[in-house]
């Protein structure tokens, strides 16, 4: 390493399973088993290595560390804590520097490290794939805005039990965040198992290299030219229960023949947010802005917003109207999807970019391999991040890349519909992915109905899109619609919704969503405001005021985790236990 370079910033996770198992078979004289024993020592010789290596003038850069542990709680809920040895249990990141500071007790033996990590009771039989989805959003949440850091480092201390199929598609899910210097690297050591393994496809085995191996990716991809990525797309859309078609503030937009496509959810607490919203999706199409790069994509939205205020015809509102362009304004989370071209084994490069809780759905020969920004069902808040119409807000986005093969479905849905689809597949055998490319638009829109009436999902405006991507054999016009763009200028097309009266029975809902019988938690709209009315509505609530920046800040980098929450994104992802 050179003592001299300032690396870019990363992080780093401790995982380490606290399960019953870890301490059922050779116990130590401190309590710990043989496998916990290790698992911890492991992670204590990290650490040391870490803070010693920047206690000897070495340049480790901007590293914040996070060391958890997970277990299952007497109630048999499952718990994620802080390890660190501060006395806070709030799962969190911290900088190196400061834990540097923190009270190791030093160990016995020679030349052993500190003890870094406490050593809490194990017990029960953790979910290593719920552990793993909530470090994916601490480690999401720390990437947004950060292309240019380092590859996040999980290191996952387990047993050889709980690595299920739920659990390998969050580890997918997790190693597909992007930066420019790769993808998150995810290291597993599995005690009293088989030994070691890693899922991920790079050949970093080793801690150290893991952390400080990287080397930054030329794009070489010529992105707008994919020709003829998807073989169909099929998309549908559905207002709120209640509501009439032009309240529907979503959108959606799509260009088969270069392989792209976009959705964008727009907040019912803004105004004229469907504008806003199929402004964000067709542009992001035209102009395909690279939104890796907080600078370009801040001038990229700062474009946008003259535009909406022009579409908008801002001038001739009536005065309420004009205040609450001002004060409020439109906001939208916005999902977009580009393939790369054919390469000669017939696979593609893809990438997406979010900003907010929009989410893909990744499906190869009917299988959920992968989603992106969310993998659970409890991860939708009331607070996503947004892309705003007034100045002072930063824009910041979150990356994914992969490589999908031909006949591979890609799912682009709002909250709402994600949200089931999550709860569908934790819950059963999952839906029944490839209907969802034939399913008719009315039979849809009334199995979203039935599920509403039964408060098994979420009353909000709904949007799918339904992509296969194309083989290197398909005729370029086989099975291609007519393009799906929704023109802001008319709004939503003719309605074709079924009425409220109608209805179909729950089982044949079951076909594509699998609902459940069990009445789910709602209460309030958990993700839009319950007033939601008319977008010309002259009043209405104002949405969640958050900090703004200066005009100079505007397009600046990230700000740092010291400095707080970031807009919508919480500065730690589970509460205090």
């Amino acid at each position: 390493m050179d003592p001299t370079a300032e690396p870019p910033p990363g992080c780093l996770v401790l995982l380490l399973r606290l399960s019953a198992g870890m301490t059922a078979e050779v116990v130590t004289g401190r309590g710990e088993s043989v496998a916990f024993a290790a698992a911890r020592q492991l992670s204590d010789e990290l650490l040391e290595g870490l803070v010693n290596t920047v206690a000897a003038g070495y340049a480790v850069g901007a590293l914040d560390v996070a060391v958890l542990g997970y277990r299952t709680a007497e109630d048999g809920s499952p718990q994620l804590l802080s390890l660190l040895p501060d006395g806070n249990p709030t799962p969190r990141f911290v900088p190196l520097a400061q834990i540097a500071a923190l009270p190791a007790e030093a160990r016995t033996g020679e030349g052993l490290p500190r003890k870094w990590t406490i050593l809490p009771k194990c017990e029960g039989d953790p979910c290593a794939a719920d552990a793993l989805a909530r470090v994916y959003q601490m480690v999401a949440v720390w990437l947004t805005g950060r292309y240019s850091g380092r590859p996040p480092v999980v290191i996952h201390c387990t047993g050889p039990d709980g690595l299920d199929d739920a659990y390998q598609r969050v580890a997918r899910s997790l190693t597909l965040l992007a930066t420019g210097y790769g993808g998150v690297r995810l290291l597993e050591y599995v005690f009293g198992g088989v030994g070691s393994f890693h899922l991920n496809n790079w050949d970093i085995t080793e801690q150290w290299e893991a952390i400080f191996t990287y080397v930054w990716h030329e794009e070489a991809v010529a992105w707008a030219s994919a020709g003829a990525g998807f073989g169909r797309a099929h998309a549908m859309w559905a207002q709120k229960m209640g509501n009439s078609p032009e309240q529907w503030e979503d959108a959606y937009a799509t260009d088969e023949a270069n392989g792209a496509a976009v959705v964008a959810d727009g907040a019912s607490s803004g105004i004229y947010c469907n504008i806003w919203a199929q402004q964000l999706s067709q542009r992001f199409l035209s102009d395909r802005p690279d939104t890796r790069d907080p600078v370009s994509l801040n001038k990229w939205v700062n474009g946008l917003r003259t535009e909406w205020r022009t579409a908008i015809n801002y001038s001739s509102l009536n005065w309420s109207k004009q205040a609450k362009v001002d004060q409020t304004g439109a906001a939208a989370t916005l999902l977009g999807l580009e393939l790369g071209p054919v390469n000669a084994a017939g696979a593609r490069p893809w990438r997406a970019c979010a900003v907010g809780d929009a989410s893909l759905f990744w499906i190869r020969a009917g299988k959920l391999l992968a989603t992106f920004p969310v993998v659970a069902d409890n991860q939708f808040g009331s607070a996503p991040l947004l892309i705003r119409s007034n100045p002072g807000f930063k824009t910041l986005a979150l990356a994914a890349e992969g490589t999908c093969e031909p006949g591979d479905r890609f799912l682009l849905a709002t909250d709402a519909v994600a949200a089931r689809l999550f709860k569908s597949t934790a819950t059963g055998p999952g839906p029944e992915w490839p209907r969802f490319e034939t399913i008719t638009e009315d039979a849809w829109r009334a199995e979203l109905d039935v599920l509403r009436r039964a408060n098994d999902m979420v009353n909000d405006d709904c949007t799918l899109v339904v992509l296969r991507v194309r083989g290197a054999d398909e005729e370029a016009a086989e099975d291609v619609p007519a393009a799906l763009a929704v023109d802001a200028s008319e709004g939503p097309a003719e309605d074709v919704s079924p009425s409220v009266e109608e209805s179909v029975p729950i089982a044949q809902a079951a076909v594509a969503f699998a609902p459940q019988q069990e009445q789910q938690e709602q209460g309030a709209d958990a993700t839009r405001s319950p007033e939601d009315q008319a977008i010309a509505a002259d009043a209405g609530d104002l949405m969640i005021d958050l900090p703004r920046e200066t005009e100079d800040d505007q397009g600046a980098d990230a700000p740092s985790p010291e400095q707080g929450a970031r807009d919508g994104f919480p500065e730690t992802t589970d509460p205090a236990v």
